[in-house]
């Protein structure tokens, strides 16, 4: 069987590492000893075949699967999606969860369907005489416009003459000629306006033939790849450890979506899980990374590792692993440490979160800066958030005045912060002491990885930070670690985290950043310094402090 490769240790020798106690959680995890090995073999047999590690160097995320398979241990493959690579190649890797791009398979047959469905249109759209119709329409509006408003112009003056005759009581016409002519234009102008009617309805009747073909077209061409995007998903059928059987249709019914995204069941992990099941092979410990070139507007590092996307694989990996003994008890950053209060009048408090805090309550975790307070008798109005895994200065306002008047000066930016934090610039990139510069990159929720943010020119908003490089104590970092300050000029959802690990920001990911970098025991991001004016006296309140790590 090529596809289950077995593990070895560096050089041969030695035991492999103890097998985990429980599988891990998919979504949050750090990379078992036997995945870091798995993931090594994985790298050398890549970068042999250079073929192979050309079409992934365009970037794409692999995922190895540990699994114990006749009492043997080793590992399984994937790649997400499918790529045109090599039968020997292909061959190292699990297969599909449904192969469904034979070329003249049912699903490659219906979509060469509804191409040339979208050929005619073109051709249609693109008819010489539909396009002398819609230019002839464009004119008319155009002309129709200029010769109502020029007659309109006609009319206004030859009131003001009337008006001028009136006043002067001149005799050379009556009044009922006046009126009359009045009438006559009030007319002509309706006698124009109709005639413009009459030849756009003419035009318009004209082209839609054309315009009623396209969108019949149209509507076929879309009943048509909702009918084979379901029988697609009607065909992915997922395999739990039970055995049970449910494809993306039914697992996607209950999901705030309805229906599965595109590319549901092609990424790393549902494939692996699907091929272990199928072959009898038990699942011991998972992880992804990704190869090769970062999207533009996704942040990815080469041979990074990532969690599994929440859109479109945690209903489904949520039913693969019914009957799997998994680790719930995922890892979480340095939560040992309490909220602290370090100022407090009867409007407001400015508290030091700690990292691992939520600013307030999620679905699964309670404990957060509003709980803790409401604990203690108080009676916070959030109305400043940190991320979880950052630390720092947080103000709470404890009244409805003070939270509307703080509401304020946090919309108006009024409010000023400044955080500080380690970071790790990739390889090939530079930070020095004194550098600075201010990084402006527009920010859209990942619609099928949420939370995670992405670079989007069109539809983001608009996120403008600014940085600079602060000397550190050499002993305070490890290699090529750097120590910076950053003040953000708007308040965007991940904004410091996503400006520096993108490439086309920094290039350099907030250490222990589990969604954009490499974890690490916290991630090294703290809110060190924040001002605004007291909610009621106006005074400015300034308050400082610095990172614990």
């Amino acid at each position: 069987m090529t596809r289950f490769h077995r593990l070895y240790t560096p050089g041969g020798e030695g035991h492999l590492p103890s097998p985990p106690e429980h599988f891990n959680t998919p979504f949050d995890y750090e990379p078992h000893p036997l995945c870091l090995l798995a993931a090594n073999s994985l790298i050398d047999y890549v970068k042999s075949r250079k073929g192979l590690e050309g079409v992934l160097n365009e970037g794409k995320m692999l995922g190895v699967l540990v699994v114990e398979h006749e009492g043997e241990t080793g590992y399984l493959a994937a790649f997400s999606g499918q790529i045109d690579v090599e039968d020997s190649d292909a061959d190292w890797f699990v297969p599909a969860v449904f192969d469904y791009l034979q070329p003249d398979g049912y699903f490659k047959q219906h979509e060469r369907e509804i191409s040339d469905i979208g050929l005619l249109i073109a051709d249609i759209e693109n008819n010489p005489e539909r396009c002398r119709l819609k230019d002839a329409i464009h004119q008319a509006h155009y002309d129709s416009v200029r010769e109502v408003d020029d007659y309109k112009q006609q009319m206004a003056e030859a009131k003001r003459q009337r008006d001028i005759m009136r006043a002067e009581g001149c005799e050379q016409r009556s009044e009922e000629e006046l009126i009359r002519e009045s009438q006559f234009m009030k007319a002509e102008l309706v006698r124009i306006k109709q005639k413009w009617r009459n030849l756009l309805a003419a035009l318009n009747d004209e082209v839609s033939t054309y315009e009623t073909e396209i969108e019949r077209l149209k509507l076929k061409r879309q009943q048509m790849s909702e009918e084979l995007q379901t029988w697609l998903f009607r065909h992915f059928v997922m395999l739990n450890a039970r055995g049970e059987r449910r494809d993306l249709i039914d697992i996607f019914r209950f999901t705030p979506m309805g229906m599965p995204p595109s590319g549901s069941g092609e990424c790393c992990a549902p494939k692996l899980l699907q091929y272990a099941y199928a072959n009898g092979m038990r699942p011991m410990a998972m992880a992804e990374f990704w190869w090769g070139t970062s999207p533009k507007n996704v942040i990815r590092h080469h041979l990074a590792f990532y969690p599994s996307c929440r859109g479109k694989c945690l209903p489904i990996l949520t039913f693969m692993l019914e009957g799997v003994d998994v680790d719930l008890t995922a890892k979480k950053n340095d939560r040992s440490r309490e909220l602290r209060i370090i100022y407090e009048d009867s409007d407001l408090l400015v508290v030091v979160k700690p990292a691992g805090m939520l600013s307030v309550p999620g679905k699964n975790d309670k404990r957060s800066v509003f709980t803790y307070l409401v604990e203690r008798g108080y009676t916070p109005k959030i109305v400043h958030r940190l991320d979880m895994d950052t630390s720092g200065l947080l103000v709470v306002p404890l009244t409805v005045d003070a939270h509307h008047s703080l509401q304020r000066q946090f919309f108006n930016r009024t409010v000023k912060k400044r955080y500080v934090a380690i970071v790790e610039p990739v390889v090939g990139i530079t930070l020095r002491c004194g550098d600075h510069g201010v990084i402006d990159l527009p920010l859209i929720p990942d619609p099928y990885d949420r939370p995670r943010q992405m670079i989007d020119y069109d539809y983001g908003k608009r996120a403008i930070t600014e940085w600079s490089v602060v000397t550190p104590q050499p002993s305070d970092l490890g290699s090529g670690e750097v120590l910076l300050s950053l003040v953000p000029h708007t308040g965007r959802t991940h904004q410091l985290r996503v400006h520096c690990a993108s490439f086309e920001g920094l290039a350099s990911p907030i250490k222990g950043d589990p969604l954009y970098g490499h974890r690490a025991e916290r991630m090294y991001l703290h809110a060190e310094y924040l001002e605004f004016a007291h909610p009621v006296t106006g005074a400015r309140m300034r308050f400082n402090e610095p990172p614990s790590f």
